[in-house]
């Protein structure tokens, strides 16, 4: 893979959930702790910016270009682009005030898996979920006592999540039942970051088309290829906190990689001029098009 070529967009406190849309030709990404959505223009580079009550911790593709599933604080909804309005569509059965919704993707089968996380992240606390949403608002607890739930990613061998504290990710059936979840920690990891010798730990992640997963090592200034659990590559970064990368461009072979800039519950470093925008970097590997919440 190719360097880092440049960064694009404003510096966010916390940014995360890139998301390519092949139809319109824009990368969308959050601001968390900012409270922004913002979508840049590919063919004029253009910034345009969202304002959100909430932290707005991802984002999904649904039918109509212009609305975005939103995902913010306990709820999620539908965020209209234009006008900047959500209607909010269901409540998640969260019970601690300290807990947001985080990292969100969706599946092969078009449900919204999403994730939630105790802030701030160092009390290590084990008091987030992760879940699975219908197009219907329907809803299903996956994975319960999680710390941070994060590295979303729809691999060939099931649907790949991730706790940052613990270090590792792991596969979940797509098919599991409600009333049946897991316990985070509980069963063999698909990736462990100790036993691969990876510095920090995984956030976000997304697919290329040879079937590999890239997880951003978020406090470890590491972008990681795994295949089959395998690490295969590792690419450092001007920044020590990237949180998710995805692939855009009009073939796919563009990567954009969002950063934690500082503020707020992040240290700042003077030392990253770059950190908090958004990385992109010219990459010799294709990605595979965002799937889409067919809301209904």
């Amino acid at each position: 893979m190719a360097t880092v070529v440049r960064a694009i967009g404003p510096r966010a406190i916390l940014g995360e959930s890139p998301l390519w849309d092949d139809r319109s030709g824009n990368l969308t990404w959050v601001d968390v702790d900012g409270r922004q959505v913002h979508r840049w223009h590919w063919a004029s580079e253009l910034v345009e910016s969202v304002t959100t009550v909430g932290r707005p911790g991802s984002i999904a593709l649904t039918p109509d270009p212009d609305t975005l599933v939103l995902a913010s604080e306990q709820r999620i909804g539908l965020l209209h682009w234009p006008s900047g309005e959500v209607v909010w569509k269901v409540s998640l059965p969260i019970i601690h005030p300290t807990v947001r919704l985080n990292d969100g993707r969706v599946s092969p089968s078009g449900d919204f898996w999403v994730g939630t996380m105790h802030v701030p992240a160092s009390d290590r606390k084990f008091i987030g979920s992760l879940y699975r949403v219908h197009p219907d608002w329907t809803w299903d607890l996956v994975v319960d006592r999680v710390g941070v739930a994060n590295g979303l990613a729809c691999t060939p061998l099931g649907m790949q999540w991730a706790d940052t504290l613990l270090g590792r990710c792991w596969l979940a059936d797509d098919d599991l039942v409600a009333g049946a979840p897991m316990i985070s920690g509980q069963g063999a990891p698909l990736i462990d970051f100790q036993s691969s010798n990876l510095a920090g730990g995984p956030d976000g992640a997304c697919m290329d088309q040879a079937g590999g997963t890239w997880i951003a090592c978020v406090h470890g200034s590491t972008l990681a290829r795994f295949e089959g659990g395998t690490l295969t590559e590792q690419h450092e970064l001007p920044v020590r906190r990237p949180t998710c990368p995805t692939f855009g461009g009009p073939d796919l072979t563009t990567m954009f990689i969002t950063t934690i800039g500082g503020g707020g519950n992040y240290p700042v470093f003077d030392d990253e001029p770059d950190a908090g925008r958004v990385l992109v970097v010219d990459s010799q590997t294709r990605g595979v098009p965002e799937r889409i919440f067919s809301v209904g």
